[in-house]
């Protein structure tokens, strides 16, 4: 339990390392921005996920309570009336008759209940709820970070189409171009018409191009907008630019991991339910003393009756003991099963753990394969984009032909695309190594600057 009430509220020192995007666009974004971070406070106000888990973590905390070691009180009342016809004989042999006669019963008390001893159970009943507390906020953490992180993705996500959009309209702008200086030169005889045709098919091409990479783009805005609850035909408020953190280190966030973790702290908090079940199930062997107390008011009248009327009033208390002789060996079975499940807990731990390390070891390897990516594929983005211009300043002076211009401008779609999808798994897992380890803070302070 010391494990789990930990808060982490280090926060990290890092000096940010700038790789930009080098891309044009042609048509700015125009529209009310909205940062990560306006996202991620949208998600969390809005997100119903998240309502709903802070609504159950609220009846963990309602049931929370000192419950166990209180005593119960309870009042009860009863009133009854009566109209009844009657014959009495007495002992000399006259008879007597009643008819209609009336006959009312009050009676009131209160009754007073508390277990003094049970054999420790009622504490290993608090722990329980106590503990059921912790891992109702362990659940929240994980709902939470869930959400973050998916909104994150697909904030970037965004953020890539959006440039990849911006590349195809510059490509086609570059294709208009292309078309346009062939269909003059066909016009004074220096072109053949096969080469405007093929002109024209690149041009086609690079237009559905362009339309296909806007669908994309809608379609993301939409899975985003449900995440965050708002108007799902909302877009166009995303205009952002991927920054990667300062390295993270494998040795520090394996150890953060294992102290952090919201999935190693929800099994620890398993285990630890569990041995609370095992001492509740060692406490059924123990005797349990109860103290009853009360106070009652009794009150009756009865015309036909020999005593016609008849009250009392009276305090009562006393103990009650009741010991475990025999029950069949339920009491063994269920302490072995428990001690079973306990055992099950530990190895589910285990596993957990071992899941973990497996995951936060290949999620590193590929962040860090990422990173180096984004180095060499910035430097392949700025000669792609030199080699681009250039090519369009030789085809316009005719020393270079309509197929090897529209060579250059796969080129640069293609280093775009690995450019931007290098930024993207580099970025997302950083996040995600982040989640991992339990370092929200960091994870906050990286997508705010």
């Amino acid at each position: 339990m010391k494990r789990v009430s930990k808060k982490i509220n280090k926060l990290y020192i890092f000096k940010e390392k700038l790789i930009l995007i080098l891309l044009i666009a042609t048509i700015p974004i125009k529209s009310q921005n909205l940062s990560l971070q306006e996202c991620i406070d949208l998600g969390l106000e809005n997100n119903p996920s998240v309502k709903i888990i802070i609504n159950q973590e609220q009846i963990a905390k309602n049931n929370h309570s000192y419950e166990p070691f209180l005593p119960t009180l309870g009042a009860t009342g009863r009133l009854n009336n009566s109209n009844t016809d009657g014959k009495r004989i007495d002992a000399s042999g006259a008879e007597r008759e009643f008819n209609d006669v009336k006959s009312s019963t009050l009676s009131a008390g209160l009754n007073l209940s508390w277990t003094i001893f049970d054999g420790l159970g009622m504490f290993a009943n608090y722990k329980k709820t106590t503990i059921l507390l912790s891992t109702s906020e362990i659940r929240t953490r994980q709902t939470v970070e869930n959400l973050v992180m998916n909104i994150s993705n697909n904030y970037y996500r965004i953020l890539v189409q959006h440039h990849r959009l911006q590349a195809a309209e510059k490509t086609l702008v570059l294709s208009k171009e292309r078309f346009r200086i062939i269909d003059e030169k066909v016009n004074i005889g220096s072109a053949s018409g096969l080469e405007r045709h093929q002109a024209r098919l690149d041009l086609n091409a690079d237009s559905s191009n362009v339309m296909i990479q806007k669908e994309l783009l809608q379609n993301l805005y939409i899975q985003l907008n449900a995440l965050l609850n708002i108007d799902l035909t909302r877009s166009m408020y995303i205009s952002d630019t991927i920054l990667l953190g300062t390295p993270l280190l494998l040795s520090e966030l394996e150890l953060e991991t294992k102290e952090y973790n919201t999935a190693i702290i929800a099994s620890q908090l398993g285990i630890d339910l569990t041995m609370e079940d095992l001492r509740a199930a060692r406490a059924a062997r123990f005797p349990t003393i109860n103290f009853s107390s009360g106070y009652s008011y009794n009150r009756s009248e009865t015309p036909s009756s020999i005593m016609t009327f008849n009250e009392s009033t009276g305090f009562n208390y006393g103990f009650d003991v009741s010991i475990p002789i025999f029950n069949g060996f339920q009491i063994n079975r269920t302490i072995k099963n428990t001690k079973i499940e306990l055992e099950n807990q530990k190895l589910s731990q285990e596993e957990t753990e071992l899941i973990l390390m497996t995951d936060l070891h290949t999620l590193y390897n590929t962040y860090s394969s990422y990173i180096r990516m984004v180095d060499f594929e910035n430097e392949s983005m700025a000669v792609t984009i030199f080699n681009l211009e250039l090519a369009l300043e030789r085809y316009e002076l005719g020393a270079l032909s309509g197929l090897d211009f529209r060579e250059f401008q796969i080129s640069y779609l293609n280093a775009v695309d690995r450019l931007l999808s290098a930024m993207y798994q580099a970025k997302a897992n950083e996040l995600s190594l982040l989640i991992i380890c339990g370092r929200m803070d960091e994870f906050l302070e990286r997508i705010g600057n």
